[in-house]
């Protein structure tokens, strides 16, 4: 039977060594670290189901760097992390504000309470199953559509990109086993094609216009100041998943340069000082939609 496998990372042995007794006691394997370098490494290597990580150790955002590194890596960014701090908590809404990854999933105070820490940790591990034998089911479905056609691994690829809007990691492992295909062909044929994405697109996609008239008008120092607010570079989505940035050769609005598009909207006639005011209208929907 599988015992589900929890990472602690915290440089206080005295937390590692009471957490570490207490899921044992409840049937858990515990890995443990003592600070984010050394966290991730096990993460690599143990493979763990959850992670409990302190906020502060060596430095005063470690944590949230080490989760952020965690969902960064193509192998990992599925493992849900749990942080814990004892310090700095009227300061977590400004920090997370800017910086909390997509994968950390719970925020506990110290000292903590034992019935919430597992009760936490058996709904993350209830999550992920039910997420797991979701996706395996639709991974399925798209497979039998395609089985014994010529070219289906490529059409099965296509439907699993058009369904999660990009190719999750556990669905390449899916294709794997049911078709019997070698990972790494299934990866020789994701990165051949430009069109597979293989990390999960923002929530709103930013398109900005590098045609002739766009360029000429300014749509580079456009570029540079997105990617300078949202910290993000192109063909890459923002840590909170709210966009994903990408440069496109031609919109068809030659007229309006510089031109960008978030979703289906058109922005026309650019200015770089407009930019801000721009994206921070969808960040605030996002925020009154999150309230």
């Amino acid at each position: 039977m599988h015992r589900a496998k929890v990472l602690l990372i915290d440089d206080d042995d005295d937390f590692l060594e009471a957490t570490a007794l207490l899921l044992s006691a409840q049937g858990y394997a515990v890995v443990q670290a003592k600070n984010g370098q050394e966290g991730f490494a096990k993460v690599k290597h143990e493979s763990p189901d959850v992670v409990v990580c302190d906020l502060m150790m060596t430095y005063k955002t470690e944590g949230i760097d080490t989760a952020r590194v965690i969902e960064e890596d193509a192998g990992s960014r599925g493992i849900p992390v749990i942080l814990v701090s004892g310090a700095y908590r009227e300061e977590l809404p400004a920090l997370f504000k800017q910086n909390k990854p997509r994968t950390v999933k719970a925020v506990l105070e110290k000292p903590l309470h034992p019935e919430e820490l597992l009760r936490t940790i058996e709904q993350l591990l209830a999550d992920r199953r039910q997420h797991t034998e979701t996706l395996a089911r639709d991974v399925e479905r798209m497979v039998e559509k395609w089985r014994g056609v010529p070219g289906s691994l490529v059409m099965i690829l296509h439907e699993i990109q058009k369904h999660f809007r990009y190719v999750p990691r556990q669905a390449a492992f899916e294709i794997s086993r049911v078709l019997d295909v070698p990972l790494a062909r299934i990866y020789e044929v994701l990165t051949f094609y430009n069109y597979f994405k293989l990390e999960a697109p923002g929530k709103h996609q930013i398109s900005v216009c590098m045609g002739t008239a766009c360029y000429l008008k300014g749509a580079p120092q456009l570029l540079s100041e997105i990617k300078r607010i949202l910290n993000v570079e192109e063909e890459h989505s923002t840590t909170d998943g709210l966009f994903h940035l990408q440069v496109v050769r031609c919109l068809g609005c030659c007229g309006l340069a510089p031109v960008i598009t978030i979703d289906d909207t058109v922005h026309g006639k650019v200015q770089v000082e407009q930019i801000h005011g721009i994206l921070a209208e969808y960040m605030k929907k996002n925020e009154e939609v999150t309230a």
